[in-house]
């Protein structure tokens, strides 16, 4: 069976590479596209794979797979990947082969992610689309970002589980708080397997989420 892949999906600030900091340095590796450190004091703990472009990532992640305290691979960040893959594209073709090398090389990359050792997370930039209504008028919904139009909408259906990040202000602490949206509200393409959660809200922490696919799935 294969392990799942999360993705987890919000603005700048909004808590998705501080949602990693509970998770077990030792049999987490991170590959690191977007190189600029991370938000939560014992980042230095873990095995942190710097990742210099998207040509590198295949191999990296051949390499990182046949580790053997290997248990969970981040991905920091699918928004960081499509945009090199994009300038790697357009540098290279024209035309129709550019979105044809870019559309190809994304589609293998989500295959080669797929596997039956470790869980592979994904953190990812949000984008607000309007999409037209039959009724006329148009409707907000949140996606993950994507460079040009050949995957939009489509990346979520390669994931088992889409979190995405919400921030609220306590009004009586009057602090901030993160959450994981766990399934849609109308706006978000959030989803998680049927009766995994029971609240629409849950705190931002990845490990709790991976505590609960164990469960639902023993």
């Amino acid at each position: 069976m294969y392990k799942p892949l999360i993705a987890i999906v919000g603005h700048s600030g909004s808590g998705k590479s501080t949602s990693l900091r509970n998770l077990d340095p030792k049999t987490t590796y991170i590959l690191d596209l977007e190189r600029k450190g991370f938000p939560f004091r014992n980042a230095s703990r873990f095995n942190i794979v710097p990742v210099e472009n998207a040509n590198a990532f295949p191999r990296l992640l051949e390499k990182t797979l046949k580790e053997d305290n290997c248990e969970t691979i981040v991905v920091e960040s699918f928004t960081k990947y499509v945009e090199q893959v994009n300038t790697l594209a357009t540098n290279s073709f024209k035309g129709y082969d550019i979105w044809s090398f870019y559309n190809r090389t994304i589609r293998n990359m989500l295959d080669s992610i797929k596997n039956d050792k470790a869980t592979i997370i994904f953190t990812a930039v949000d984008d607000i689309v309007k999409i037209p209504q039959i009724t006329g008028g148009e409707s907000s919904h949140r996606r993950v970002k994507v460079q040009g139009k050949v995957h939009e909408g489509a990346v979520e259906k390669e994931f088992l589980m889409v979190l995405f990040t919400e921030v609220r202000k306590n009004e009586k602490t009057e602090e901030m708080e993160y959450f994981f949206q766990t399934n849609t509200d109308g706006v978000t393409s959030a989803k998680t397997p049927m009766g995994m959660f029971d609240k629409q809200l849950i705190p931002n922490d990845i490990v709790e989420v991976l505590k609960k696919v164990e469960e639902y799935y023993a």
